[in-house]
């Protein structure tokens, strides 16, 4: 995996979770944190943990302590969830874009959140995280569905048809 391919993939993310948060905006709270049984419970329950996984990576690469996941009381409502997301993604993208090529083979030490020791190269973290986003933004889709709003659609060829041109074979 390519540098740039890394960064397209992050812009991605945070695009994806950009249109997420535009699908939960039309939510009224009692249905952002109503218990749908999901795996994280509700809407705002899974999009706490996609956020809490995401900072929590990004902390772990920029070295810093932590190992806990983000509390949900940091998104008890849209707004704040919608803030702190933004937040998140945009830490990321900085980190992403000041990451130097040659150290995506690079191992990274850390503590798993249930305490136990792991290293992994940075650019199977890299895709672990983005795999994880996705996974956890179709299950807001589904969430959003049962909550009676319509999801934007976060496919990866929509965000590609967004930032590329076609052109026409001729």
């Amino acid at each position: 995996m390519r540098d740039s391919e890394i960064k397209e993939l992050f812009a991605y993310n945070a695009w994806a979770n950009r249109r997420v948060v535009d699908s939960i905006s039309q939510l009224a709270a009692e249905q952002f944190s109503r218990n749908l049984g999901g795996s994280h419970g509700s809407i705002r329950g899974t999009l706490a943990h996609l956020a809490a996984a995401e900072i929590l990576w990004l902390e772990r690469w920029q070295g810093k302590a932590g190992g806990k996941l983000l509390p949900e009381q940091e998104f008890d409502t849209i707004e704040k969830a919608t803030r702190r997301l933004t937040e998140i993604d945009e830490g990321l993208i900085d980190f992403i874009n000041q990451f130097p090529e040659s150290d995506l083979e690079k191992s990274k030490a850390y503590t798993t959140t249930e305490g136990k020791n792991h290293s992994n190269l940075f650019r199977h973290m890299f895709s672990h995280l983005l795999n994880h986003s996705s996974y956890h933004r179709g299950q807001l889709a589904a969430l959003l569905r049962q909550a009676g709003a319509v999801p934007n659609p976060t496919d990866l060829i929509i965000f590609y048809r967004q930032i590329n041109t076609p052109v026409s074979p001729d």
